[in-house]
C-alpha cells in the first residue's frame, strides 16, 4: 500500500527522537551518545544518522515546536501588541527566548556556538528562528520610531543591536552560572534595557 514505507520511516524517526529528549532528560547531552540513543530506539546507528545528521540536530529536533511557536510568537508580539511601556514591549522580544534558554542550558549553548554548527535540515531550521529574532528587534525598533517613541535621531538600527548584545549577555551569563535564576537574569536584563533606552526614547 503507498504510504506505509514514508509511516515507517516517521514512526523510525519519532521513536528515535522520543528516546533521545528520554535520554537528554535523564542524564545530559553530554552523556548522551548516539549509540545509546539508538540501542534505546532499537535501531542501528547509522539509522540515527540517516534522519539526523548529527548529535546537535536531535536536541534541535526536540525544541522544533518550541521554536515554531517562540516565532509566531515575536511576530505577533512586535506587529500587533500595544506598546504601552517601551522597555516592557522590547523584553517581550526576548524573554520567552530566555525563558527557553534557561530551561535548557545545552540548547542555549547552540546560541552561543550557531556559526560551528554542522549544516543540515535541522540547523537551518535553528538558525532561522535566531534570524527571525533579530529581524523582530529590528522591527520592534522600527515601529518604535514610525510610533513617535524614539528620542529625534535615534537610530533604530543601533538601538536594537544593542539589545542583541544585551541578550547575548545574558545566555553567557546563565551559561557560566553568574545569572543562574530567573530573578538575576531578569533584573540585570531590565535595568540595561532601561539605561540603554533612556537615551533614545521619546519623553511621549
Amino acid at each position: 500500500m503507498v504510504g506505509r514505507p514514508q509511516k515507517r520511516t516517521r514512526e523510525t524517526r519519532d521513536k528515535i527522537l522520543a528516546e533521545a529528549v528520554r535520554l537528554f532528560s535523564a542524564q545530559g547531552f553530554e552523556a548522551t551518545s548516539v549509540d545509546a540513543v539508538a540501542e534505546a530506539a532499537g535501531v542501528a546507528k547509522a539509522t540515527v544518522f540517516a534522519h539526523f545528521a548529527d548529535k546537535t540536530s536531535l536536541l534541535i529536533a526536540a525544541r522544533t515546536a518550541d521554536l515554531e511557536q517562540l516565532e509566531v510568537a515575536m511576530r505577533a508580539h512586535v506587529a500587533r501588541t500595544p506598546i504601552g511601556e517601551t522597555r516592557d514591549y522590547i523584553a517581550g522580544v526576548f524573554r520567552p527566548w530566555l525563558a527557553l534558554y534557561r530551561s535548557d542550558p545545552d540548547f542555549a549553548r547552540l546560541y552561543l556556538v550557531q556559526s560551528t554548527l554542522r549544516d543540515g535540515p535541522w540547523t537551518r531550521l535553528f538558525l532561522g528562528v535566531c534570524q527571525a529574532m533579530e529581524e523582530c528587534a529590528l522591527e520592534a525598533f522600527a515601529r518604535l520610531a514610525r510610533e513617535g517613541r524614539l528620542a529625534p535621531g535615534a537610530d533604530p538600527d543601533l538601538l536594537a543591536q544593542g539589545v542583541l548584545a544585551f541578550f547575548y549577555h545574558m545566555i553567557v551569563g546563565h551559561s557560566l552560572g553568574a545569572l543562574p535564576g530567573e530573578d538575576e537574569q531578569l533584573a540585570l536584563f531590565d535595568g540595561l534595557l532601561s539605561n540603554w533606552l533612556s537615551a533614545g526614547a521619546s519623553a511621549r
